[in-house]
């Protein structure tokens, strides 16, 4: 890749996956027993700052395992906080995100960074009334959007432009895009609109890992901002306005181009093909129209859908007659036929360790007798729900109900039906239907496996969790090294002593697909060394 190196910040960094997307295996120690692979050191990023956090726990399994497998050595550590450093000089604190970002010193004492990376837990905005009847943003300090925008803000220390990072890089659930249910799409408005402010134009697009080749079935939003000049009148410095753009900018084609790459409708040998354009190809029908300005009055957003799609690119520039207006364009986007190709493992049969090559006890295994709550788990229900504060009003019910619940077996609701829709009918929900779809049971070996969640690793029946039935006929729940696996970590990445099998699946369930890292590196690197100033 060259011999020039950008370097990252990560943030909400977990058990390091977008570094080792970035940076590749710490060590030449894991190249034996890794699964899938992976580039080596010297791809272009070095990560120079990271920041992990656990609330609610004493306990930081996340950041143990960062320090350990990046050989980091503790430093400094207060009550409730620990900041670690590499040999090389490399900082990692394990303290609340909020209390480290909130003071200036703290961030100006971070080393000076070209990325910041980052996968944020999604929170509700809400709207409030001033007391002068203006709509407004409630609750914006307490959001995890926020320690990001003031690291974005207060890296910019010496007054001058090149201070702030020259990308971001941001991991989200989908539902940003859409919520919160009253107001759909405020909670993605809030981070456009500051992006932009803070100078900055914005790509977002919704990945599926195992629609690009990937072992699991896992849909992130991935937001990528440029940064610009502070000048009102200079293009963005490293996105398609900058370089290879012939025509206005932002219509449709180059844009489009840009967006989709070799997926898109219209192409040019002139229009230059953006990060997510060249490492997940696609294509899209345009929403709305066209462009769009961000909305500035915030009864916009309702509880109709969001206008933001699956995929888009927000900047500010001329709209109608009016100068530097914020403004976007959205795409619903999906994936090329063939674009799943790929020489690692892409389905869950292809991660499963054979039993007797695994060091882990039979409480895995499942008999007949411990099969049936699973199965009831995982298959269509029609039941009713009673709502706790409605407990006192049905007595007699809430006794049927509770024994309903405990049967797991759709017959015994069945039965008592007519019971509960007395009351549903009354209107109130006091006393509602509760309906679930059937799962696979046991899931298929020969597809990627469904979403990794934080829960997925406990004995209880769980319509969640995995459950799969092996080639020799056993069945079992899934094991932390497939977990690994099916996030692209390298085999027993978060295994450490002190760290239980249960907690091991909690930080995959946080985890990304480490893959999706990996294809935006080089593209990402390119643009930076190209463009970059």
């Amino acid at each position: 890749m060259g011999e020039e190196t950008f370097r990252v910040a990560e943030l909400f960094a977990g058990v390091g996956g977008f570094r080792l997307g970035l940076e590749g295996l710490p060590s030449k120690e894991w190249e034996s027993e890794h699964t899938v692979p992976h580039a080596p050191n010297g791809t272009g990023f070095r990560v120079v700052f990271g920041n992990q956090w656990e609330p609610g726990t004493m306990t930081q399994h996340a950041a143990d395992v960062y320090a350990e497998r990046w050989s980091l050595k503790l430093k400094d550590e207060g009550q409730g906080w620990r900041v670690f450093e590499s040999d090389d000089g490399d900082v990692f604190s394990n303290e609340n995100i909020h209390r480290f970002t909130h003071r200036v010193a703290n961030i100006q004492r971070v080393p000076d960074f070209d990325v910041l990376v980052g996968g944020f837990p999604c929170q509700d905005y809400s709207v409030a009334r001033t007391t002068s009847g203006e709509l407004g943003i409630k609750g914006e300090k307490g959001k995890l959007w926020h320690p990001i925008k003031r690291m974005i803000k207060r890296m910019n220390k010496k007054g001058g432009e090149s201070e702030r990072p020259k990308m971001v890089l941001l991991e989200n659930v989908p539902r940003l895009l859409n919520s919160p249910a009253g107001h759909r799409g405020l909670n993605f408005h809030k981070i456009l609109d500051d992006f932009l402010t803070l100078g900055y134009e914005v790509e977002w697009r919704v990945i599926n890992a195992s629609e690009y080749g990937m072992p699991q079935q896992r849909s992130r939003v991935f937001i990528l901002a440029y940064r610009t000049p502070q000048r009102r009148d200079s293009r963005c410095v490293n996105g398609p306005e900058h370089f290879g753009m012939s025509g206005p900018p932002k219509t449709k084609g180059p844009m489009e181009a840009w967006m989709f790459g070799e997926g898109a409708s219209k192409k040019n040998e002139n229009w230059d093909v953006g990060p997510f354009g060249q490492a997940f190809p696609a294509t899209g029908s345009l929403l709305n129209g066209g462009k769009l300005p961000l909305p500035t009055d915030l009864e916009e957003y309702d509880d109709r859908q969001a206008p933001f799609g699956n995929c888009g690119y927000a900047w500010k520039g001329q709209f109608d007659s009016t100068r530097w207006v914020k403004q976007f364009m959205a795409w619903r986007a999906k994936p090329p036929k063939g674009s799943a190709k790929t020489d690692s493992p892409s389905t869950l049969g292809q991660v499963i360790i054979d039993k007797q090559h695994a060091s882990y006890d039979e409480g895995y295994e499942l008999d007949k007798d411990t099969l049936e709550p699973w199965e009831y788990a995982k298959s269509e229900k029609k039941e009713y729900r009673i709502r706790k504060n409605a407990k006192d009003d049905f007595p007699e019910l809430w006794e049927t109900y509770q024994a309903c619940l405990k049967s797991q077996d759709q017959a015994k609701w069945d039965e008592h039906k007519d019971e509960f829709e007395e009351h549903v009918e009354d209107g109130t929900m006091r006393v509602y239907r509760y309906q679930e779809g059937q799962i696979a049971y046991p899931d298929h070996l020969d597809v990627a496996s469904r979403t990794v969640i934080t829960a997925e690793i406990g004995s209880t029946a769980s319509r969640t969790r995995h459950l799969i039935k092996t080639p020799d006929g056993t069945w079992r729940r899934l094991f932390p090294v497939e977990l690994e696996r099916l996030n692209q970590f390298p085999d027993d990445w978060t295994k450490l002593d002190g760290i239980r099998d249960s907690r091991r699946g909690f930080l995959m369930g946080n985890a990304l697909v480490v893959g999706i890292i990996e294809r935006l590196r080089e593209p990402m690197y390119k643009l930076l060394k190209e463009r970059s100033r």
